[in-house]
């Protein structure tokens, strides 16, 4: 294997963070000080967030995709996958939403998240802009994270590393680069089960279209539904837990869509083997 495709290692990809940190930090400071000039929030508008993110995590992937020295198309490859495949993707997603919300309330027992965390999860739920929401978190943080994540890191930690180790590390990455305990096991979970569907297709489509839908889940319950569930709906101040019954709907759309997905991947592994 060529050397430029074992980039990035793990401090390697480290540093990718902590540069694509320092970026949207420090683009935060400069709509901060714009905001103070003009007496305009900035800080939180959704499509000053947007700008911001597309801004940073741009500059790194481009860095990210010279250092690797090969074509776009093989650090982000996008080709079609079997359309029967998003069925069990999309059951699997909305059954992780579930439980992780779920686990959620359980954490926020032990551990309340403070305002800063409540602000962050309003936006996820449409509270201030639906639009704008929609644009941020389905469109924009999926787009920029999987081309880092799945496409950039975990290429080149599958170069160096065992599968099982390259899932693990790029998954604790995903989950500590979103700097707060509340996300920290959500994005390890989701880390890791991204990578899987990445290995087994070779796309980062299903990545970006599981990533989109996690992160609408919310938006569609609050700001399009408008539904009321005790645990999914309730305020971030207040904790409350979901209806068993939902529960063991998460679990039961959660566990039949890994189950599908494993005979799909496995049978497609088969047939590669036999041709």
């Amino acid at each position: 294997m060529k050397k430029s495709n074992l980039y990035p290692g793990i401090w390697q990809a480290i540093w990718l963070l902590v540069l694509v940190t320092l970026l949207a930090f420090s683009l935060g400071i400069l709509a901060a000080s714009i905001s103070a000039v003009i007496d305009v929030s900035l800080g939180k508008n959704p499509a000053v967030m947007a700008i911001i993110n597309l801004i940073s995590f741009g500059i790194i992937l481009m860095l990210g995709l010279k250092k690797t020295n090969a074509p776009f198309k093989d650090v982000f490859p996008l080709k079609p996958v079997q359309m029967l495949l998003f069925l069990p993707m999309v059951s699997t997603i909305i059954g992780l939403n579930i439980l992780l919300s779920e686990m959620d309330n359980l954490l926020r027992t032990i551990l309340p998240a403070p305002q800063w965390i409540a602000d962050l999860m309003n936006l996820a739920r449409g509270q201030k802009s639906l639009w704008g929401s929609i644009v941020v978190l389905v469109v924009v943080a999926p787009l920029t994270e999987e081309l880092l994540f799945r496409g950039l890191i975990l290429r080149g930690f599958l170069s160096r590393y065992t599968v099982r180790k390259a899932f693990l590390a790029s998954a604790i990455l995903f989950g500590l680069v979103h700097l707060n305990p509340w996300q920290l096991l959500t994005g390890i979970i989701l880390g890791v089960l991204f990578a899987w569907w990445f290995v087994h297709t070779g796309s980062l489509l299903p990545c970006l279209f599981g990533h989109a839908l996690f992160n609408a889940m919310p938006l569609i319950f609050l700001g399009i539904l408008n539904l009321e569930i005790p645990g999914v709906t309730s305020e971030l101040t207040k904790v409350e837990f979901q209806p068993l019954w939902l529960d063991f709907v998460g679990l039961l759309l959660a566990g039949s869509g890994i189950w599908i997905l494993t005979r799909m991947f496995r049978k497609a592994s088969t047939r590669r083997d036999a041709t």
